[in-house]
């Protein structure tokens, strides 16, 4: 007999048990179950005693016999119910693996987003005369990921004391390329001292003989001005700074990333789009906004200069901005495997003398992020 047949006796039985109170009714006869049937008259016989009992506090054999019924005809719907949604489910992952396998689809893996990418060449500090002549200020060759010792310095206010020929009596155009992983200092003609960033090209006059004293910036610069009559200039790609003497940071590697932070004394910025000079105070800064015009804000301007005393030094910057620093320090590529990391703000500060692999763990402290470098890439997880 099968399982539904044998609940449907079982079912059947147990009506006839609680119409019925004797075991010889034909009804009974009904059943085809023997085994079902021999069960209930046995039952029906020990109902019949517990009746004469009940009294006496005994159990009420009645509602036990309901609760019994109860209870099978719930187990009854269970078993169905899990044998359905068994089926469902079987159904459903069937089909999906039918799917992929019929059309083919990949799945596929979160976007990586490159944020800085390593410069293959040999990276050397290129002093650039007028006449296109080529000078190696560094000892030797850079190598990948190999610590600065310290910083060397041009100064062109005597160039007796200078090993690099230059025409004393003649004006020239200089220009000097400081590469990923270096900084380096120039004292110009007029005493104005320059502490230019990794990846940053000066070009300047070995003297200012012109009503302004103007030099062009490509990349990051900290300028400590000679006070002078002559207005000293700072052009970038992007924009313009006008200062008669004091102190401040030019930033612009990109027009998304320009801005001019004063430490001291006074300074006028303006953008190739606009004439109009702004006036920052110390402490400000300005950055330049897309359609031209700057925003500026207060800042503390020890993030902005911490890197010419040989440190990183971030103050809830996005991290995407600081990896772009730490690539370009160490010429490493940077790679975000997570892409919603790329906008996290976070304080952080190292010696950027300690080596990629230092910088790394203080990273990884933070438990931010997960840094890892892998040959000359470093993925941000």
């Amino acid at each position: 007999m099968s399982n539904q047949d044998s609940t449907s006796e079982f079912d059947k039985a147990l009506d006839l048990m609680e119409s019925s109170s004797d075991s010889s009714d034909k009804k009974w006869e009904d059943l085809k179950d023997v085994e079902t049937l021999d069960a209930c008259k046995d039952l029906m016989d020990v109902r019949y005693l517990l009746h004469k009992c009940q009294a006496s506090g005994m159990v009420d054999v009645e509602a036990e016999l309901a609760r019994l019924k109860g209870r099978q005809n719930k187990k009854k719907y269970l078993k169905m119910f899990w044998i359905w949604s068994s089926s469902v489910a079987a159904i459903l992952v069937g089909a999906f693996v039918s799917f992929n396998y019929l059309f083919n689809i990949p799945v596929a893996p979160p976007k990586s987003v490159t944020v800085f990418a390593a410069d293959p060449n040999e990276q050397r500090i290129v002093l650039e005369l007028n006449d296109g002549k080529q000078f190696f200020l560094d000892d030797e060759p850079k190598k990948e990921n190999k610590q600065v010792e310290k910083r060397r310095t041009l100064d062109y206010t005597n160039l007796a004391r200078n090993s690099v020929p230059v025409v004393k009596k003649m004006l020239q155009t200089h220009s000097i390329v400081i590469p990923r992983g270096e900084t380096f200092k120039l004292i110009l003609c007029d005493g104005t001292e320059v502490w230019l960033n990794a990846n940053s090209k000066l070009v300047y006059p070995t003297a200012f003989i012109e009503r302004e004293r103007t030099v062009f910036l490509e990349g990051e610069a900290y300028f400590k001005v000679t006070k002078d009559t002559k207005p000293f200039i700072v052009k970038t790609d992007y924009l313009q700074t006008k200062v008669l003497g004091t102190e401040f940071n030019v930033k612009s590697y990109t027009a998304e990333d320009s801005h001019v932070t004063l430490i001291s004394g006074k300074v006028q910025v303006r953008s190739h789009e606009n004439a109009r000079f702004v006036d920052l105070e110390p402490g400000k800064d300005a950055i330049l906004l897309s359609n031209g015009q700057f925003e500026v804000k207060e800042v503390n301007s020890e993030a902005y200069t911490y890197w010419k005393d040989g440190y990183f030094y971030f103050d809830e910057l996005t991290l995407a901005d600081i990896m772009k620093s730490i690539g370009r320090w160490y010429n490493v590529n940077v790679i975000f495997r997570n892409k919603e990391a790329m906008a996290y703000r976070i304080h952080f500060m190292s010696n950027r003398q300690g080596g990629i692999e230092e910088t790394i763990r203080l990273m990884n402290r933070l438990k931010k992020v997960t840094l890892t470098l892998c040959e000359n890439t470093v993925y941000v997880d």
